[in-house]
């Protein structure tokens, strides 16, 4: 059971403003500074000794065991410099290899370690004991719904951003 905390960017009374109104928007910006709040707090609970940062770099691997460091960089949305500090952390702490590509030894192709193949189970763990702590409220009907709708709006938002580009 996770404690009760407060969240840096919302008011004690749970509230976006004074007068309640949430543009959607701000609801998902402030489901997600939660999520991360408490991903963070159950990381460090659990002394994996990884920030949430670190483990989106291992979930990302844990599901494509080998990519590239520029791949990787552009499913995290992150700039290569900051992506290579943070994977110099986590090659140091035993999780990820680093090796360069045989066909094109520029490319560095990342991959877990057995130690971070390990560390993938709890934190898949965590990452469902978070879900269903999110969810909680929810009947299993509403859950579904959420989830087909956040994936709808996704959809949406990923065509329309296709389109843009073909123009």
């Amino acid at each position: 059971m996770l404690p009760s905390t407060s969240f840096p960017d919302v008011p004690p009374d749970g509230c976006a403003s004074a007068a309640g109104d949430e543009s959607f928007g701000l609801l998902l910006h402030f489901v997600r500074q939660g999520m991360i709040h408490h991903l963070e707090r159950l990381l460090a609970d659990n002394d994996l000794g990884v920030n949430f940062t670190q483990y989106r770099v291992l979930k990302q691997l844990a599901q494509s065991p080998c990519l590239s460091a520029s791949e990787l960089a552009r499913r995290l949305e992150h700039d290569a410099g900051a992506l290579t500090r943070l994977l110099d952390r986590l090659q140091e702490s035993g999780f990820i290899q680093r090796r360069s590509c045989a066909t094109d030894r520029r490319s560095v192709q990342i991959s877990l370690t057995d130690a971070g193949r390990a560390l993938a189970r709890p934190l898949r763990s965590i990452s469902d004991q978070l879900t269903d702590l999110a969810l909680s409220d929810l009947s299993a009907e509403e859950k579904e719904t959420v989830v087909n709708l956040l994936r709808r709006i996704r959809a949406t938002l990923e065509h329309h951003s296709n389109c843009q580009g073909k123009q």
